[in-house]
């Protein structure tokens, strides 16, 4: 069959082959037109006309806009395991991964939760994943980088077996990992126990926002409370923010060009959401940004982080996200080839997007990594 393409950079006439299937490759955004020409070598008659075949036509006119992002192709193993709401930092060429829940969906136990800490180098060959000294079993925390050095913050302890009902306790827990000495150092604790959150470091400063403190069954409280803690100095206490606007749990936070964005997440009344916080630090004030694109659960389990000035999101349909340079809107960049919720997303030194773990609802938990790099236009 006959197909013509024209727009988008391109003007060509090609041949499907055998499986009906013809590919072209779109240079430039804009409206690209589609016109099929299929004849049969059929001869007959109409309206007292003979003919000796039959053409058929079918148009499509479509705007297209060329994906930014695009996965490459990487070396790097698969993680043991597949896991969820784990904590994931990269520091220098490494990657280093704590915790999350590898157990049943939707149900936690003591034997689901992990404890592991592992490390991988990004440009080492044939690089495997390490084993480092472990801690506590957590599940729904978040870990960052900040001078060489990574920062366990919260989650939460399943106290039950697998065939008790759920017993879950968030941790205020706050932790150092020195990889000079590779050792672990405890901290301030938090104010309040506290789990699915995330944290972000802006300007050498601690944020944590979102989540919520579950102390056993029945006994769960949203917050509302945000809180800093400036790594830059030696007495690290925390210190509280304004009041957070909203009651959300399983967010995303990123800082991007001064500001802290935190990302849809699970409301305490309304369900999913793709709604968009952004807190001021040098205002001292909480305001609103434009939602994430698609239906509301598109903002559930989502990650995010900032590649140079780009505040990107990973979501659950596997849709890469980026707001545009104004912040007036979100825009489609690409698309992951394993969609997954509940998982990482890191940058590395080079700004290219790497997804760690996570789970799809068609095909529950996964350990696979996916690599992504920005494109020229």
């Amino acid at each position: 069959m006959e197909v013509h393409t024209g727009g988008c950079g391109i003007e060509e006439t090609l041949t499907t082959d055998e499986g009906g299937v013809a590919y072209c490759e779109p240079e430039a955004d804009g409206v690209l037109s589609v016109r099929t020409k299929r004849v049969e070598e059929t001869s007959g008659e109409l309206n007292g006309e003979k003919y000796d075949s039959i053409r058929t036509y079918s148009t499509l006119t479509l705007s297209l806009t060329l994906p930014v992002i695009e996965s490459v192709a990487h070396n790097l193993p698969a993680l043991p395991h597949g896991i969820t709401s784990f904590g994931a930092a990269i520091l220098g060429t490494d990657v280093y991964v704590y915790g999350g829940h590898f157990g049943q969906a939707h149900h936690y136990s003591e034997s689901g939760q992990s404890d592991e800490f592992r490390r991988i180098s990004l440009t080492k060959p044939n690089a495997e994943w390490e084993l480092l000294p472990a801690g506590p079993k957590l599940t729904g925390l978040a870990m960052v980088e900040h001078g060489g050095k990574l920062y366990r913050v919260g989650g939460f302890t399943a106290t039950n077996t697998d065939d008790q009902d759920q017993s879950l306790w968030s941790q205020d827990s706050f932790a150092c990992f020195d990889p000079t000495s590779g050792t672990w150092s405890d901290l301030a604790p938090l104010p309040e126990g506290r789990s699915s959150h995330d944290a972000a470091v802006l300007d050498g400063k601690l944020y944590v926002v979102g989540g919520w403190n579950m102390a056993g069954p029945d006994n769960t409280t949203w917050h509302k409370t945000a809180w800093v803690c400036d790594l830059t100095q030696q007495d690290r206490k925390w210190n509280a923010l304004p009041e957070a606007p909203f009651l959300r749990r399983a967010v995303s936070l990123a800082a991007c060009k001064g500001k802290l964005y935190v990302m849809g997440g699970m409301e305490e009344d309304g369900g999913p959401t793709t709604q968009v916080a952004v807190f001021d630090p040098a205002a001292q004030a909480w305001s609103v940004a434009p939602a994430l694109l698609g239906n509301g659960m598109e903002g559930f389990g989502t990650s995010a982080f900032a590649s140079g000035d780009r505040l990107v999101v990973t979501t659950m349909s596997g849709s890469v996200q980026a707001l545009s340079d104004d912040g007036s809107q979100w825009t489609l960049v690409g698309q992951a080839i394993e969609p997954r919720f509940f998982h990482r997303q890191l940058t590395t030194s080079d700004g290219r997007v790497l997804v760690v773990g996570g789970a799809s609802m068609s095909t529950g938990k996964t350990n696979s990594l996916e690599l992504m790099q920005f494109v020229a236009k």
